[in-house]
């Protein structure tokens, strides 16, 4: 019954989850080796006498937002900038091999895997039940990202550009302010308010995830509704993340 026409995206994996589930895990393996790698190139080629800027610095510049590879002074260490790049390469074989075994051993479609609990996870576009179990699952992830970021900045701290230097950062859960900055977040010029909204997208979005867990389709499902579901997901969270 596949409708989708050859250059539509993922067309050749309809009715083959398994093999949709290579091709994710395959390009995450590419992401992390292009992260690692660029990550070593810019750092052999880095002046700190130089601003990142007008170095091309993408990946370097991104540590150092997180205060990686910089002292509390701002000043460049270069600490754990090359153990992190080598971590990504790692990884990214790891994901190759996970992406190699799901599309060369494993079963193409994971209604006919013997795992009871992998079964659950076959994408069925027509199923609304099936489509809100991986939605509520999508969900625990994002949050879980975001209680890290959280701590991160709590613990160890990321780079303020307003004193120049990386600080630890209380989040400030203030909802008035959360919703007050709904619509302006671009405006923002507190840490502490973004990540207080990380803290509190974080709490929307792993309830969220439990309640689509633990709960069946809510109200009238449709085909549109259900082609869209996951891509509303991505849109939500963004969107969200704005609040802080």
């Amino acid at each position: 019954d596949v409708t989708y026409g050859w250059w539509a995206g993922n067309a050749g994996a309809t009715n083959k989850s398994g093999k949709f589930i290579a091709a994710h895990i395959a390009h995450t393996g590419l992401i992390a080796f292009a992260a690692g790698g660029s990550t070593l190139w810019e750092l052999a080629r880095y002046n700190p006498e130089i601003p990142m800027g007008h170095q091309s610095s993408i990946f370097l510049a991104h540590l150092a937002s997180i205060g990686i590879g910089f002292d509390e002074a701002g000043a460049w260490t270069g600490a754990g900038v090359a153990s992190i790049a080598i971590v990504h390469l790692v990884l990214s074989m790891v994901y190759g091999a996970g992406g190699l075994l799901h599309s060369v051993l494993f079963v193409g479609d994971m209604q006919d895997s013997e795992v009871p609990q992998a079964r659950k996870f076959k994408l069925e576009w027509d199923n609304p039940d099936n489509q809100t179990f991986i939605l509520g699952h999508h969900l625990l992830f994002f949050g879980v990202a975001c209680i890290w970021f959280v701590e991160w900045a709590r613990i160890h701290g990321i780079y303020d550009p307003a004193i120049g230097a990386v600080r630890q950062v209380e989040y400030n859960l203030n909802l008035t302010s959360i919703w007050n900055h709904r619509f302006d977040f671009l405006a923002i010029d507190s840490l502490e308010d973004v990540l207080g909204g990380h803290a509190f997208l974080a709490f929307l979005e792993i309830t969220g995830g439990a309640f689509h867990i633990a709960t069946k389709q809510v109200g009238e499902y449709t085909k549109f509704k259900g082609a869209g579901l996951l891509s509303a997901e991505a849109i939500l969270s963004f969107s969200c993340a704005g609040l802080g």
